[in-house]
């Protein structure tokens, strides 16, 4: 639900953005069926721009973005195993959002909603009550009541009483939504709206495409040769008891004083349309900042640490190592085989967090109920005489150090390379590195995949390491 709501949270943002943008520059303007487009389009683009992904550096990322989608997606933060004489760190119980606000945003796309198939329900209703007619291959629908002409559909509804008295001008009227589409447009803002009911641009750009409808539709009937007076004075009569259903054009639905202002405005001039083309920046910004960002290291980095110096495994391999691959992240639990605590190895690697260990003295439990946590508590111990001594990033960058320092620090060891990507965990493309030490027991459980030997190096950080024993 919280992936949900951020995508309703930057959806609606970049609504509000190319709204502001048509408001300030294009509404006034007369090429009516270019602004219909371009407010499809702003829909569009609200709808598309957060499912985009793109490759991004660590430090090529939003902050302010990613901060908000950490509120949504809470993470796990990235705790490092200490040395031996330091205490063990405590993991705080993850507080999550009140589902208060869940239930809120829900509730109110439910009556959204509701709403639409109430007015779907009206109209059938009044449609089944109505005499049948084809006039010049239009369907018309003539209800014996009151009822403000209006189209649904392939009907044309109008009362019995303004086809006998102004028919010719409400039909042809009609006739542009449907020939149009204008229905398919009103279909696609009414669902936006009931899931982003909470933006109030959503209702804003619904009021000003259907107003565009009527626009073009006025501009029609003009070009069909009715009088503008005769034609005004009709839209004029008609505002008395009008009826609204939000998924059918209807004959005075809009703003009038509006409608017939737009009536009496000379046409734009061609250099108008220039100001379109704003748009595009416009789009590249949304897509910068709130497209799916897929972490990649600097290409620096892989000229640094070619990858044939590393062992990579396929996922299904990696269990010969211990870990566990699930779908929401990949696991690691084994004794510290080598050392006099023989304490317990905990790590995991998910979508949400980058990297975070649990170091546990015999006898100690966890005592964190979040999902990493859980899964880690029901996650059998490897039988496996080796556990990771470090585990680096692809550019050699330590992430987790499980020792805090390594007896010898010039000794080989065997550097295991992770694709995080080919773990299918959301947005991670990076790559880690899981620093083994050569013993007989990991020799022989990857005899069948590689010779150990040819792969065996120091690690890249070594110095550190050595500089730790020095003040030790």
């Amino acid at each position: 639900m919280g992936t949900w709501m951020l995508f309703s949270l930057k959806s609606s943002v970049c609504l509000a953005a190319g709204y502001l943008l048509y408001y300030l520059l294009l509404r006034c303007e007369t090429f009516h069926r270019i602004k219909r487009a371009i407010l499809l389009g702003i829909i569009v683009m609200a709808l598309v721009v957060p499912l985009i992904r793109i490759q991004v550096a660590y430090k090529g990322i939003a902050l302010p973005v990613q901060k908000l989608e950490s509120v949504f997606t809470p993470a796990m933060p990235v705790v490092t195993a200490l040395p031996e004489s330091a205490p063990i760190p405590v993991i705080p119980p993850q507080k999550h959002s009140p589902g208060s606000l869940v239930m809120l945003y829900l509730a109110g796309a439910a009556i959204q909603l509701i709403l639409i198939l109430y007015s779907i329900t009206r109209i059938m209703v009044i449609l089944g009550k109505s005499r049948k007619e084809i006039l010049r291959g239009t369907r018309i629908a003539l209800y014996p009541g009151e009822v403000i002409p209006f189209c649904f559909g392939r009907w044309i509804i109008l009362s019995e009483k303004d086809y006998r008295s102004h028919g010719n001008e409400i039909i042809l009227h009609e006739q542009t939504h449907l020939r149009a589409g204008h229905g398919l447009d009103l279909l696609l803002s009414e669902c936006y709206l009931a899931f982003t009911w909470f933006n109030p641009f959503s209702w804003l750009i619904r009021f000003e495409l259907k107003q565009n409808h009527e626009f073009e539709a006025d501009r029609n009937v003009i070009k069909q040769g009715v009088g503008v007076s005769d034609y005004q004075l009709l839209l004029v009569r008609s505002v008395a008891g009008e009826t609204r259903f939000n998924l059918a054009n209807q004959f005075n639905q809009h703003n009038l004083k509006t409608r017939l202002a737009m009536m009496n405005k000379q046409n734009s001039r061609p250099g108008a349309l220039l100001k379109a083309l704003l748009f595009i920046p416009l789009i590249a910004l949304m897509v910068q900042v709130f497209a799916q960002k897929q972490m990649t290291p600097p290409q620096s980095a892989a000229k640094d640490q070619p990858a044939a110096k590393y062992l990579e495994l396929k996922p299904d391999q990696l269990a010969l190592l211990g870990f566990e691959c699930q779908p929401s992240g990949l696991y690691y639990k084994n004794i510290r085989h080598g050392r006099s605590d023989k304490g317990t190895t905990c790590l995991y690697f998910t979508a949400g967090t980058y990297s975070a260990s649990i170091i546990l003295h015999p006898g100690e439990q966890i005592t964190v109920h979040s999902q990493p946590e859980k899964i880690l508590k029901k996650q059998a111990l490897t039988t496996h005489d080796f556990y990771p001594v470090v585990v680096a990033g692809y550019n050699g960058s330590r992430t987790l150090d499980m020792t805090g320092a390594e007896k010898d620090p010039a000794m080989k060891l065997l550097p295991v390379q992770v694709n995080m990507a080919a773990l299918n965990l959301g947005k991670r493309a990076d790559t880690l590195v899981f620093w083994f030490k050569p013993t007989p027991d990991l020799t022989k459980v990857l005899t069948s995949i590689a010779k150990v030997d040819d792969y065996l190096q120091s690690c890249p950080a070594d110095a550190a390491v050595s500089r730790h024993n020095m003040k030790k």
